[in-house]
């Protein structure tokens, strides 16, 4: 089985290289600039994940204000998107709904939206925002939004028009990751390698499922965690290097992984997230990739990982699916590709901090040629560069020195 090193080159297709061997396909010149289609992952596998982006300011997909006659009376007023704030720092959990993008920004220590039907940028709750340190969020199926701050153990609560409500106090263990299903709240408990249930609307502990332990059911330092349509919980057991499917009561339905860098394998699994079609998607932060599998826990394929390709993972931490923002993003979809929803993947440092994917297949009656190996593999020199940070300590373990990081106490 190939693992994430050597197989990183072979994991993806440079579609830049092969656009005049496909029947049908149209000219460069016709897609925009920025935009050189890469896929994954390597034929004859047929392409499902197309890179489309990144966001790294609101500025890259919304448009300057248009000056306003009322601006020579009173002046224009100040614009958000030439502050800092507009800018992700350090981002970590994403959520998106109805067009709008939810991003947590530790290190600026608030949660950034990104509106794209009304193409504005804000901050979640305006200056009297309660949050300090937002590390992951949900948004439950009516809308409201629930965000975790993990070191002051605190879960903020949003309206679905965005309107801050209430702050619960987490009493016990450190939260990590919270996913609402009907009206509770599940909770990971990092210290106490469990999973809080919690009244959605008073923050009441209701009750608690798991212990310490790899068996099924229990954890080792449980993080991010997700929900499907049926109410099934998915987690990432971070030091027991796996993922588990539970029932709502915490029975273990699946469990897949084991550490390692192989297809299949993590060394530190993040965040979690599940398509409309029952693909599990799980980011593993070690080797800058997010995996994919199926709903009976067999591994599919991976992307992100290519280092020298647009949308190269740095550090992923969480990721969000979606259908609500496809005529956003539909100037960089490939003419010959379908897409089924759209990926948003949080780096926490380099070019991508907010990378935009889309998941899909070809048309049918596109043919797929061989690949032509990028350049540095086909010359035979060299392999393509690791995807292992640098044993300098990463910036996810080093914290600010204003506030501690969310991730203290991990290894």
């Amino acid at each position: 089985m190939r693992n994430w090193r050597r197989g990183a080159w072979g994991s993806i297709l440079l579609a830049s290289l092969l656009c005049a061997a496909f029947v049908g396909c149209k000219s460069a010149e016709t897609l925009p600039p920025t935009t050189r289609p890469v896929f994954y992952p390597l034929p004859p596998d047929p392409p499902r994940v197309q890179f489309l982006t990144a966001i790294n300011t609101a500025r890259a997909i919304i448009p300057k204000r248009s000056w306003q006659f009322t601006d020579m009376i009173v002046g224009a007023p100040p614009d958000i998107l030439e502050s800092p704030q507009a800018s992700l720092s350090r981002p970590y959990g994403v959520a998106v709904s109805g067009g709008r993008i939810y991003v947590c920004d530790y290190a600026a220590g608030k949660v950034k939206v990104l509106d794209l039907e009304r193409k504005r940028f804000y901050i979640l709750g305006g200056d009297a925002t309660p949050t300090t340190a937002p590390t992951n969020l949900c948004i439950a199926a009516d809308g409201y939004k629930f965000i975790v701050e993990s070191m002051p153990q605190l879960i903020q609560v949003f309206d679905p028009k965005d309107n801050y409500l209430t702050t619960f106090k987490v009493k016990e263990g450190r939260p990590g990751g919270v996913a609402a299903v009907g009206t509770e709240l599940f909770v990971t408990d990092v210290t106490h390698d469990r999973i809080q249930v919690l009244d959605r609307g008073t923050g009441t502990l209701l009750r608690t499922f798991g212990s310490r332990g790899q068996g099924p059911g229990q954890f080792l330092m449980p993080n991010a965690i997700a929900a499907d349509a049926e109410g099934n919980l998915y987690v990432s057991d971070q030091l027991n290097f796996r993922f588990q499917k539970l029932d709502r009561n915490g029975k273990s339905l699946l469990s897949v992984g084991g550490a390692g860098d192989n297809y299949g394998q993590f060394a530190r699994p993040r965040g979690i997230a599940v398509g409309p079609d029952g693909v599990i998607f799980v980011v593993e932060s070690v080797y800058n990739v997010v995996q994919m599998f199926n709903e009976e826990g067999k591994v599919l394929m991976a992307f992100g990982n290519y280092q020298a390709a647009p949308g190269f993972l740095v550090l992923p931490a969480s990721i969000a699916v979606d259908k609500s923002c496809f005529k956003y993003f539909a100037q960089y979809l490939d003419p010959r590709f379908e897409t089924e929803y759209l990926l948003f993947v949080t780096s926490q440092v380099g070019d991508a901090r907010l990378g935009v994917y889309a998941f899909g297949r070809f048309k049918p009656g596109v043919e797929i040629p061989p690949l032509v190996p990028p350049p540095e593999a086909a010359s035979g020199e060299k392999e393509p560069a690791e995807t292992k940070p640098p044993e300098a300590t990463p910036p996810e373990t080093k914290p600010p020195e204003t506030k501690p990081s969310p991730d203290a106490g991990t290894p």
